[in-house]
């Protein structure tokens, strides 16, 4: 991106969200930098949200495209398909029902120009009810009161990048089941995305979420409420699907690899690679610990442990859950 005032772009995608729909738009119009395009995938909504968008495009004082799609293709690949109409040098993705506070895209492009190595931007945002009453509660904040660490916290409506990640990033793989956790991860990987602590936008909690996961609650919770959640259910699934995922980013690393070098990050790549074969091989580990019947599962977690296997995870607490997990 030049040094020139760069063109924001918002990627929306839109589902049957009429109820809330205006309110997110008109915080658009509300943002004291206001944004040079919109572009909005509709996934075949049947109520009036395509009446609603097609209205503010004829008002708007910034260039809106509506796109409706052929078929139902659901969020992922309906997001997939707004970044890639996008031709601002900055993207923000955005959801349809929640408010933006104004200083969203003046905040987002300060911090582009003040970080010219980031790729990927992602800020926090206040937790509300269905009528954006909030309760002193943020997504981030939540994330680190139940013990994960801020690389867990990669929330799509959220998150903004610079085009050029597109060229990384897109097309999501197929096996990928969240836009979000993928543009997002990829940039952790290559330490390349930046942590806005301040909350940028009203996150609305309706019954009509994509999302229930713990830390989105309205309210405060703790690491009692993680143990809570989880338990010590097996992890196994999660930790295939896991391995799963950090083969296909090992992947398109190296399919980019020339795309990552014109933007000096040939070095930083290599590192992730290695970062993601030794979490691979970690995951392997603790799977192969507990296949085993309890009884026979110490020596080889201590064996793990004294490799110092358990600082790829939660220290003792995860030997403990191995050691006892069904």
């Amino acid at each position: 991106m030049n040094r020139m005032k760069p063109k924001i772009s918002i990627a929306m995608t839109t589902y049957n969200g009429e109820k809330y729909l205006r309110e997110q738009l008109d915080s658009y119009l509300e943002q004291s930098r206001q944004p040079d395009e919109l572009v909005v995938c509709d996934d075949r909504s049947s109520d009036t949200t395509l009446t609603i968008l097609e209205e503010f495009r004829d008002t708007a004082p910034f260039t809106v495209h509506v796109v409706r799609n052929e078929i139902n293709i659901g969020f992922v690949r309906n997001f997939e398909n707004a970044l890639s109409l996008c031709s601002g040098d900055i993207i923000c993705l955005s959801d349809q029902d929640d408010v933006w506070l104004p200083d969203k895209l003046a905040t987002v492009e300060r911090l582009f120009a003040e970080n010219r190595q980031a790729m990927v931007l992602i800020n926090d945002q206040e937790i509300c009810d269905g009528n954006l009453t909030g309760f002193g509660t943020t997504k981030l904040g939540n994330i680190l009161a139940l013990g994960y660490s801020q690389n867990c916290f990669m929330t799509g409506c959220c998150t903004s990048l610079r085009r050029e990640w597109l060229s990384i990033v897109l097309p999501i793989p197929h096996a990928i089941s969240s836009h979000d956790s993928w543009i997002n991860r990829m940039a952790i990987a290559m330490q390349v995305r930046l942590l806005c602590e301040k909350p940028l936008q009203l996150y609305r909690r309706h019954e009509c979420n994509a999302s229930n996961w713990i830390a989105s609650s309205i309210t405060s919770v703790s690491k009692v409420d993680a143990i809570r959640t989880h338990g010590l259910k097996s992890a196994m699934r999660g930790w295939k699907k896991e391995m799963e995922t950090i083969d296909l980013c090992i992947e398109r690393i190296r399919q980019r690899a020339a795309a990552l070098e014109s933007m000096n990050l040939a070095l930083p790549a290599r590192g992730a690679i290695k970062a993601f074969e030794k979490r691979k091989s970690a995951l392997e580990r603790r799977a192969q610990i507990v296949s085993r019947s309890p009884w026979r599962r110490p020596a080889a977690l201590v064996s793990f442990w004294l490799s110092g296997g358990y600082r790829n995870f939660a220290g003792w607490k995860s030997a403990l859950k191995d050691m006892v997990r069904p």
